[in-house]
This record gives C-alpha cells, sequence and structure tokens, in this order.
C-alpha cells in the first residue's frame, strides 16, 4: 500500500518540479516595447461639484489624445517589472508631460496586461491589454485597451472647498505609431 502512494505522488511531485522550473526559467523580457509609440484617445465621464454652487454632482466628460513613448523596460526588481513611459498631451496651448509606469502583470511578448497607478492632483488607475502583431523586433501594428479604470480629484483647498470633486471611469483606446506621424509639439 504505502508503494502505491508513493508511485501516485512521484509524478505529481516531479511534474510540479518541472513546472516550477520552466515557469521560473523564462524571464520576461519586453525590452522590444522600447522606443515605440503609441497614440491613445483618453475619455473619461463622470461627475464634477466644482462648478456647482450647490454641489450637486452633474456629469462631466473629458476627451483628449495622448502620446504615449515607452522609454524603458525596467526588470530591477523581478516581481515589479514594469514598461517605464513617457506621456504628452495638449489641452489648448498648454502641453502636459508626465512619466508612467505600467506594470507588467503577465503574458507574452506580444500580448500581455498591464496595471497602472498615477498619483498627483488627479489620481488615474486602469488595467490594460497590449496586443502586437508581427515579432517584437518588427512590430507591423500594436492596440492598447483598458479593461477598466478610474480618475478622481479632490478639491486642493479643503478649508473653502472641501466639498469640490471630480470623479470618473475612464477608457483608454490607441495603436502604435509611428514616429514620423507625431504632431509638431510631442518632442521626440
Amino acid at each position: 500500500m504505502k508503494s502505491r502512494k508513493v508511485w501516485l505522488i512521484g509524478p505529481q511531485v516531479a511534474l510540479l518540479i518541472i513546472c516550477f522550473t520552466f515557469g521560473t526559467a523564462h524571464s520576461q523580457d519586453l525590452s522590444g516595447w522600447v522606443g515605440k509609440w503609441f497614440k491613445l484617445n483618453y475619455n473619461s465621464k463622470g461627475y464634477e461639484t466644482f462648478t456647482n454652487p450647490t454641489h450637486t454632482p452633474e456629469t462631466q466628460s473629458l476627451h483628449r489624445t495622448l502620446y504615449l513613448k515607452v522609454t524603458a523596460w525596467d526588470t530591477t526588481n523581478p516581481n515589479n517589472q514594469f514598461l517605464r513611459c513617457s506621456s504628452y498631451s495638449k489641452d489648448g496651448e498648454e502641453i502636459y508631460e508626465d512619466t508612467v509606469d505600467l506594470i507588467y502583470l503577465g503574458g507574452t511578448d506580444l500580448d500581455f496586461i498591464i496595471l497602472c497607478h498615477i498619483s498627483g492632483e488627479v489620481r488615474v488607475g486602469f488595467t490594460a491589454r497590449i496586443t502586437g502583431k508581427g515579432s517584437i523586433e518588427a512590430l507591423k501594428s500594436a492596440a492598447f485597451k483598458t479593461l477598466g479604470g478610474y480618475s478622481w480629484q479632490k478639491s486642493s483647498d479643503p478649508i473653502s472647498n472641501p466639498r469640490d470633486s471630480i470623479v470618473g471611469g475612464l477608457t483608454i483606446t490607441g495603436a502604435l505609431i509611428s514616429e514620423s506621424k507625431l504632431p509638431p509639439w510631442v518632442p521626440k
């Protein structure tokens, strides 16, 4: 009876060791995305209390075009690998530039999911899927699509405007764009 249990457990232990070895031996390498540009459509719909003297929530929406450049693949911490990106947008004549980290959660070099949290005056968070076609060395096209997201902002003056805030759900979609098609105001 004992030898039968050993024969049943033995293959299971061997399978676990093999899976662990192959699962940890392959480290994800997204360095092929460095230098790539995305043109993204950012849409947010929600509520705000800034413009209403009674602070009753009113619907609001925001649309903005963003240009995102992947600048680095950071693997310093194997448990928290991320794509470091520079984000550029324009509102009227004002140009905004931010650094954004897209935390790698899983997938392959050409099809993976990410998580992003941005803290600042406006807080943003989302998960997204990035899919590429071709090979990592020669990307033919790529798509960026959020799976869900949020944005919110609270009054920076809690004394005189404690109830002023904006909150919304967001979607971000877009595709790879060549550097030659960037608008002139985006630094290359």
